[in-house]
């Protein structure tokens, strides 16, 4: 079981409720995407070695240590795949364990409504297309891998989960000038989500910053590749060495 593109069309659903699977299916139907449910987390690792989907949904009435667990054996094994957890209400401390266990998305309450989420599913579709040929970088003494959401610092593997991929790639990709919260918030890194909005969360720009920091930087406290520029925001303080890399699993290596 590998790391495979989003080349299949093939989803599958994790929920037990016989109603919601009626309602998945018309919406890949109209998607046009073939759906394979899954009635048990139990099953769900036997189902996943039998296709390379583009799509795993997981709906949960109660999300479970089970449920945390999975979602990180699917994160480590399929770097391609949309991960969407739905559930019937918002609890920001749940949304966060699954964001840190590699979930693209969480929906809840009327965003699950159908023609809310096939739209939803339209904008990550259009969002994961291949559009830059670049998927590793070195940025001073770690490569990052963007589409194992990897990074490789001193000899260590590091995950990136959740949307700390994309704002790592936000910042590769604006490496050339000082980027501001404004321009942080009209970005479309958190218009997928349904976490706390940056207008709203207040230091949600800091938190993110913080933990990614704790993976990319050898000193966090004193970071040298992502810096604060006072009352305006942060700047990628270290030079960008692309590679061009196509389906390899070989990181890339460090310049000398």
């Amino acid at each position: 079981m590998g790391d495979h593109p989003m080349d299949k069309q093939h989803a599958i659903y994790i929920d037990n409720n016989i109603r919601r699977q009626k309602c998945m299916c018309k919406i890949m139907d109209h998607l046009g995407l073939e759906l394979h449910i899954v009635p048990h987390i139990s099953e769900a690792k036997n189902t996943l070695e039998s296709y390379h989907p583009s799509f795993i949904i997981i709906h949960m009435d109660i999300i479970s240590t089970d449920t945390f667990t999975l979602c990180s054996f699917i994160r480590s094994h399929f770097a391609y795949v949309i991960l969407i957890v739905l559930m019937k209400r918002a609890r920001a401390s749940i949304e966060e364990r699954l964001f840190d266990c590699g979930v693209n998305d969480v929906v809840a309450g009327d965003q699950t409504v159908p023609r809310v989420f096939i739209k939803r599913l339209r904008a990550h579709i259009q969002r994961n297309k291949p559009h830059c040929p670049v998927s590793q970088v070195a940025l001073d003494n770690i490569v990052i891998d963007f589409n194992r959401r990897e990074v490789h610092r001193d000899g260590i593997l590091y995950r990136l989960p959740g949307i700390l991929n994309d704002l790592l790639k936000y910042f590769v990709e604006n490496n050339d000038h000082i980027i501001t919260r404004e321009e942080l918030m009209k970005s479309n890194i958190w218009s997928d989500s349904i976490c706390t909005p940056p207008d709203e969360g207040g230091k949600t720009f800091d938190v993110h910053i913080g933990k990614l920091r704790k993976i990319i930087e050898s000193d966090p406290h004193e970071p040298k590749i992502i810096t604060s520029v006072r009352g305006i925001g942060w700047k990628l303080s270290v030079e960008v060495v692309k590679e061009l890399v196509s389906n390899t699993s070989r990181p890339l290596v460090l310049p000398n």
